[in-house]
Parts: structure tokens; C-alpha cells; sequence
């Protein structure tokens, strides 16, 4: 294989018909230049110029293989100043999965911070089901998922905390206003129970929660997302189970009251989830490193 500097030598060279120019050029000597020309015209075989008192003019062959060199030196240009871009943070884009609660309670913040350092970076958003999100993932359809720990986390992701939070039962005193925040788990029968619809990690959790105590709980309402989980908490149609992250608003302007069962529910962690032994581009890591 002929080497590339080669090319680049003789396109200048024939760009400017002078073997004196080409040097001030490219700051080599004159004879280097004429050395590696007759180089590459011994590797492929053949004359690529014709010499003339005035300087040198491309032959039949070499105005042929000029312009294949002008095109070839032209994409690598552009790659070139692509690469230089990425390595700028000036271009890309970043395929994130993520639920849309998760999305509005913790990402959406880092999202502007990011995005007002670096407007040019393209994020695009994935709020499949878990499941659907992995496939993606191991398919490289989208790049990382920011979600809670996988309770079977595959051999061939990678998992990065990034906090950790609690479930919590939580409820509307001004519709229950008898109910203790201090309990036994005996005392949530008393009450309606709402949770999210299965499969989901808070309602595996909750059933867990309720075998381990004894607990004969038939939910009230299954809700499927938990954003209006919340919503019907709110409005008192009973006592809910949810991450304490997704509520953490509504328990500081005391809308929503925690309960506090002994034995408490779990604690949880959700972080990033990557493919193994995967290099991510610079841009995707800047922007990992802004969540960490």
C-alpha cells in the first residue's frame, strides 16, 4: 500500500506545477520533494509528470489519478474537520432512554445545564418500557439508559449509580387525617391502596413488601404511569407507594405526607446503564460526566 503522505506530496505538487512552490509548501526541501515524487511514481509504475524548463505539468495518467487524489484528500479533509467537531462539542447527538417521570423529577435539570454549555449537541429522548429500552440498547439504537438498578442485571451491561432513594407509602392528610405517620404495616388494611400498574419495579416492590409482612392488600386502583399515580394520591383516593425522588416537591410544600412503617420499605438506586467494555464518543462521556 502506498503511503498516503505520498498522494499529498504529488497533489500539491501538481496543484501549484513547481517544484520549488511544493516545498515552501509543504517546509520540506526541494530534492525531498522530487525524491518522493519519483517515489511514488516508481511504486505505481508509471511517469506522472512531464518536465519542463518552467516546472512540471501532469501527464495523461497524472491528470487522472489527480483528480482521485483531489477527492480522495477532500473527504479526508471534511472527516477530519468532523472529528475536530465532536472533539469540540461542537455536533452530535446523544439517544438516551429514560421513563418520563424520572425525566421530569432528576434529568430534565442536568439537561439544561448541559444543553447551555453545549446548544449544538443533539439529545434525543427514549421512554419505552424498561425491557424495550435494553433492546435498544444491546442493538445500538440508543446509546444509555438512566434508570433504577436492573433486579437481573444482564452480563453484558454495565450499571454506574448515580443516587439512591427509597419507596415510600405516602397519603393526603387532609383526606386521612386519622392515619398515624408512625405505623405498623397491619394499619395500611385500614385504608384504600393505590399503586402502579404490574410489571413495574414499585409494584414487584410493594407485593414484596406486603408477603413479607403479612399483608392481605387488594390495591383500590392499579394506575399505569407514575406521574398520575401521584396525581390520584393527591387528590385522596388513597394511600400510595412511590419513590421518594418522584414526590420529593410534594412532600416539601407538605401536599403529601410520608408514612413511616417499621420495617420500611426498600431503598433503591438508579443509575446509568451501559453496554460492557463500550468506549463511548467524547461528547456522550462529557455529558455522563455532568450527571455524575
Amino acid at each position: 500500500m502506498i503511503n498516503l503522505e505520498l498522494y499529498r506530496i504529488f497533489y500539491v505538487v501538481a496543484s501549484t506545477g513547481n517544484i520549488t512552490k511544493a516545498s515552501e509548501l509543504l517546509h520540506i526541501s526541494q530534492p525531498a520533494v522530487t525524491k518522493q515524487i519519483k517515489n511514488l511514481e516508481s511504486q505505481l509504475d508509471t511517469t506522472l509528470f512531464i518536465r519542463t524548463k518552467k516546472g512540471v505539468v501532469l501527464n495523461e495518467i497524472g491528470q487522472k489519478i489527480f483528480l482521485n487524489v483531489k477527492q480522495a484528500l477532500t473527504l479526508l479533509d471534511e472527516s477530519n474537520n468532523m472529528i475536530n467537531e465532536f472533539n469540540d462539542y461542537q455536533v452530535g447527538t446523544i439517544k438516551i432512554g429514560i421513563s418520563t417521570t424520572l425525566m421530569k423529577k432528576y434529568l430534565l435539570k442536568h439537561l439544561e445545564e448541559f444543553h447551555k454549555d453545549y446548544p449544538n449537541i443533539i439529545v434525543d429522548i427514549y421512554t419505552d418500557p424498561t425491557k424495550e429500552l435494553i433492546n435498544k440498547l444491546k442493538n445500538g439504537m440508543i446509546d444509555l439508559i438512566i434508570g433504577k438498578y436492573p433486579s437481573n442485571l444482564d452480563k453484558d451491561l454495565d450499571y454506574y449509580e448515580l443516587a439512591k432513594t427509597n419507596y415510600l407509602f405516602v397519603a393526603n392528610k387532609d383526606y386521612y387525617p386519622s392515619i398515624k405517620e408512625d405505623l405498623v404495616p397491619k394499619d395500611l388494611e385500614k385504608y384504600p391502596i393505590i399503586l402502579q400498574e404490574s410489571p413495574s419495579n414499585s409494584r414487584a416492590s410493594v407485593e414484596k413488601y406486603f408477603q413479607d409482612n403479612n399483608l392481605n392488600i387488594k390495591p383500590k386502583m392499579s394506575i399505569a404511569s407514575s406521574n398520575l399515580l401521584i396525581d390520584f394520591i393527591k387528590l385522596g383516593y388513597g394511600i400510595g407507594y412511590v419513590t421518594e425522588l418522584y414526590i420529593k416537591d410534594e412532600l416539601d410544600k407538605g401536599v403529601l405526607t410520608k408514612l413511616n412503617p417499621v420495617p420500611k420499605p426498600e431503598s433503591i438506586s438508579f443509575g446509568i446503564i451501559s453496554l460492557k467494555n463500550n468506549i463511548m464518543p467524547k461528547h456522550i462521556q462529557k455529558f455522563i460526566d455532568y450527571i455524575k
